[in-house]
């Protein structure tokens, strides 16, 4: 693994599983410190112990609905290594199939709040403290295929998703006179705990994906941890899609 990350230092948010959790120790390995967030202590400590490589990884508590909680994050990574270069926000909520007249508004408070606003409340955060320090750095949110080629019976999860992508477009282009870089991942069908936990879920979700293959959480680091690198100082406003070719079909 290459150290092309050294010296870096990234917050990480929903990081202890999945997606979150690979790019954390991804950017470890690369060389960055990281401060990795979440809400299940854990599995936080779990993926602290997992981590190798040159890099340092610390974990905190983080509840991205709450701006106090990401406020305090983003202030802890700055105390404890020194600065901030990069911000992933990837924290995400899921719901199960419903039909559209059914949802309640409770349901979707809850995903749109983490899946949207959570992304805004740390992005906002992040962005904060890389124009304090003088520009440059980057903004990266894990968007969704589903943004591009909708699933019936999840409206909240695909809308708070395609707020996603607009916000990023939106930001690239506001914060490009800082050197900010602002990108988008768009994983499609993933090996995440958020998958397997469905009996059906991936084998039905297959049937529409050209590959016929499931993305894994660590395709998805290796990109997030390029995106992130100085070999790209200017792209931004990218979709990086890795969905086996779902959103091409």
């Amino acid at each position: 693994m290459s150290s092309r990350l050294a010296g870096k230092v990234i917050a990480v948010t929903g990081g202890e599983s999945g997606i979150g959790r690979a790019i954390a120790l991804r950017c470890v390995g690369e060389g960055a410190s990281v401060m990795v967030a979440g809400i299940q202590d854990d599995r936080l400590a779990a993926v602290v112990k997992e981590s190798k490589g040159p890099g340092r990884l610390a974990a905190t508590r983080c509840d991205v609905t709450r701006k106090d909680q990401v406020d305090a994050m983003i202030d802890h990574t700055v105390r404890s290594f020194g600065r901030l270069d990069a911000a992933v926000a990837n924290a995400g909520a899921f719901n199960d199939a419903t039909a559209f007249v059914d949802y309640t508004l409770e349901e979707w408070n809850r995903v749109v709040g983490v899946n949207l606003t959570g992304v805004f409340l740390t992005l906002q955060a992040a962005a904060r403290v890389l124009l304090k320090q003088g520009g440059g750095g980057s903004l990266i949110a894990t968007g969704s295929s589903t943004a591009l080629r909708p699933n019936p019976m999840h409206v909240p999860y695909v809308a708070s998703k395609g707020g996603v992508h607009l916000l990023m477009r939106a930001l690239a282009i506001e914060l490009a006179p800082h050197r900010i870089r602002v990108n988008t991942i768009v994983p499609g069908l993933t090996e995440t705990p958020a998958a397997t936990r469905n009996p059906g879920y991936i084998e039905q979700g297959l049937k529409i994906i050209p590959m016929g293959e499931i993305v894994q959480p660590e395709e998805i680091a290796a990109i997030v941890a390029f995106a992130l690198s100085d070999e790209v100082p200017h792209m931004t406003g990218t979709l990086l899609k890795i969905d086996s070719g779902r959103t091409s079909a």
